[in-house]
């Protein structure tokens, strides 16, 4: 099997279809392959040598209106870039590459495309340095233009890429998936490829700190204190605004109090089990007078999943990301589908409310009525569709991600032994065998070259050519099963971590705001994705949200109470950088294992606690003097800017204060927040 073939056969469990033997391939057989797709309602990724302006026709949630894509290097006039052409006319067949060049480090092709149908799905394959053939060395077109004089009968297509991390030697050939008549077209090029141009751009220098925070600071435990009238008492009563709005059917979720510029009065499946976990921690730690208000809402929620569940009109089954509240029925218009994560996350929280119901007295009986066929419907789901291609949580990407791996195996697990205990032996095994499938896939997401987890194992689509993405380190916050496997002391997630932090230093003109009105520090905002460009109703730039500088707080508090309970730290090759800029004083010694009796040890923790409130203090910081977080934050000037209330940027911010809590030692703030 040749390299690609193994890789991605690899990471999906499947044997894909060769592209070498065919030229016309049924669509329906190969789209195992082409799990690493654009959506089916836009058609555009485009930039060749300059900057084309983008259409999308799919209004995505988080993304909205791409608008244009990130500028090339500008290289000098006396600069050569060689460009070979391949077919200067209308070909013979559906798809043929027409020029390219490999300059600067950057791969620019551009093709013709007949217009045989409306979706299409363009990728040119190739190999890279090493004369391998990855998921990643995959370059997916978007549409430019409609060829001139030929009454739309056939397009330009291109696209623009950094390749010179892993290189590339040898043009492979380039498909066309016509997906409404399910139809795959593909050349075959077996072209080499030389290098032209400047040399590729060096690797930037590592940022220097510029915190040294020490512990725990008495603001941040005063801002996060479980008073009704502060921040936890604001948190706590907008999420539950939220939950079965007026209007909506008992047991749904809005997004966020926001009906226009943009519309999230919808109830989205990930967004409400994340809301709904978050109502599983406060029932689990409430005091037993409190606890009826959570399990009711509790049981309503699984009345609307099994509902959902068995919607006639979700076009994607239970993949399908959101419905509307006032119906509990599918969204039918174009969207960004299928999402898969979102019955891995139903499922995780269904089974933990399950089995808090059951230790506070709950009845078998009930939950094997009322709670297990959702539950045992969404685990059927991840365990015969974990492989499949899907949007990632932001809804803009269509490749396999990292976030859906580790929340299917969460799922899987805590789902295998829940059924074992109702007595569903042959379910719980499969659950358990699966599991250990989707780890070994998700094993296959680090990137040692880059020392970064990347968030998709594919082409780099939506400009995301860094690779980082803060849903990694949300993986760990929302698909930790607590068995040390890709927890928050994991060099690989640390490693992640610093990357993605650092990204935003340079790109969010208030990342140079570093201390507030007292002096206390601030952690650098933190964002999506670097090359993000959704503003929170439409596109320009991209900016910093609340829930995402809160998650890497949680990832910190969490990392902390770790390493302390084992009682050891080692700084490994893949977190020396991790550790050198987050925790200076501690200047630790690669190879050195440290432990509580040394005063590395103690710096290290101090370091991981300290920013962890220094990230807390940027959301409050830049928080509306109410108290009410919408999504974002503008990189400019810092003003709360898109959806208002947000739901998940409250329950970010418990998910932080929880983690805080066990980091102080203080395990009775959620329960004070839950008896509020």
């Amino acid at each position: 099997m040749p390299p690609f073939y193994q890789a991605l056969s690899y990471l999906t469990g499947q044997q894909p279809i060769g592209h070498q033997h065919v030229s016309v391939v049924d669509y329906s057989a190969s789209q195992q392959l082409h799990q690493l797709q654009l959506s089916d309602y836009w058609d555009s990724i485009a930039s060749h040598c300059a900057s084309f302006a983008m259409k999308v026709y799919t209004p995505l949630r988080f993304f909205g209106l791409l608008g244009l894509l990130h500028s090339t290097p500008s290289f000098s006039a006396s600069t050569q870039c060689d460009i070979v052409g391949i077919e200067g006319g209308i070909p013979d067949y559906p798809v043929a590459l027409q020029q390219y060049s490999y300059c600067g480090g950057y791969l620019n092709v551009s093709a013709w495309i007949q217009n045989v149908n409306y979706n299409k799905v363009v990728q040119l394959y190739y190999a890279n340095a090493k004369g391998e053939v990855t998921p990643l060395s995959v370059v997916a077109l978007g549409w430019v233009k409609m060829a001139d004089g030929t009454n739309n009968g056939w397009e330009h297509w291109a696209a623009q890429t950094p390749v010179y991390l892993n290189g590339v030697t040898k043009l492979i050939n380039i498909t066309y998936d016509a997906l409404d008549i399910r139809q795959q077209y593909v050349q075959h090029l077996n072209i080499a490829v030389e290098p032209s141009g400047p040399a590729p751009p060096a690797p930037p220098e590592d940022p220097k700190p510029y915190a040294r925070p020490q512990g725990f600071s008495s603001d941040i435990s005063d801002w996060m204190a479980t008073s009704p009238n502060g921040q936890a008492g604001i948190s706590k009563k907008r999420m539950f605004d939220n939950i079965s709005p007026e209007g909506a059917v008992k047991g749904l979720v809005t997004a966020a109090q926001s009906r226009a510029d943009p519309d999230y009065w919808y109830h989205w499946i990930r967004d409400a089990a994340l809301t709904m976990d978050v109502v599983v921690m406060l029932y689990e730690a409430a005091s037993p007078q409190k606890k009826g208000f959570y399990e009711e809402r509790l049981f309503w929620y699984a009345k609307a999943s099994i509902d959902q569940q068995n919607d006639p009109n979700a076009i994607t089954g239970l993949a399908e990301p959101k419905f509307y509240l006032d119906t509990n029925t599918g969204y039918t218009g174009p969207w960004g589908r299928p999402q898969n994560d979102g019955p891995g996350a139903r499922a995780v929280t269904l089974v933990r409310f399950a089995e808090a119901y059951l230790k506070n007295g709950g009845s078998q009986s009930v939950v094997i009525s009322q709670i297990w066929p959702a539950i045992s419907r969404d685990l059927q789901y991840v365990a015969d569709g974990w492989k499949s291609g899907s949007f990632d949580l932001w809804e803009e990407v269509n490749s396999q991600h990292f976030y859906n791996r580790i929340i299917h195996r969460r799922a899987l697990l805590l789902g295998s032994r829940f059924a074992k205990k109702l007595g569903y032996n042959d379910d719980a095994a499969r659950y358990s065998a699966v599991a250990a499938q989707v780890l070994d896939s998700a094993q296959g997401f680090w990137d040692s070259q880059r020392n970064l987890v990347l968030y998709a194992y594919g082409p780099v689509m939506r400009d995301k050519s860094s690779y980082k993405d803060i849903s990694v380190v949300l993986s760990v916050l929302h698909g930790y099963n607590d068995d040390g496997v890709f927890s928050a002391t994991n060099d690989q997630i640390l490693a992640s971590a610093y990357h993605i932090a650092t990204s935003f230093l340079e790109i969010y003109p208030i990342a140079k705001i570093r201390k507030d009105a007292s002096g206390n520090p601030l952690g650098m905002p933190i964002g999506r994705y670097p090359e993000d460009v959704y503003d929170g109703v439409g596109t320009s730039r991209g900016n910093p949200w609340y829930l995402t500088t809160s998650a890497m707080a949680e990832l910190f508090y969490k990392a902390a109470a770790e390493f302390q309970a084992r009682d050891q730290i080692t700084v490994t090759p893949s977190t020396q950088a991790f550790w050198k800029y987050f925790a200076p004083p501690a200047d630790a010694t690669l190879g050195r294992k440290y432990t509580s009796r040394s005063h590395t040890f103690k710096e290290m923790i101090r370091a991981l606690q300290g920013w962890g409130d220094m990230w807390m203090r940027t959301v409050k910081y830049w928080a509306p003097q109410d108290g009410r977080f919408p999504e974002e934050f503008d990189r400019d000037d810092g003003r709360g800017v898109g959806a208002k209330d947000l739901t998940w940027s409250y329950a970010a911010w418990i998910t932080a204060g929880a983690a805080r809590g066990r980091a102080t030692g203080d395990a009775a703030w959620l329960t004070r927040i839950a008896d509020l």
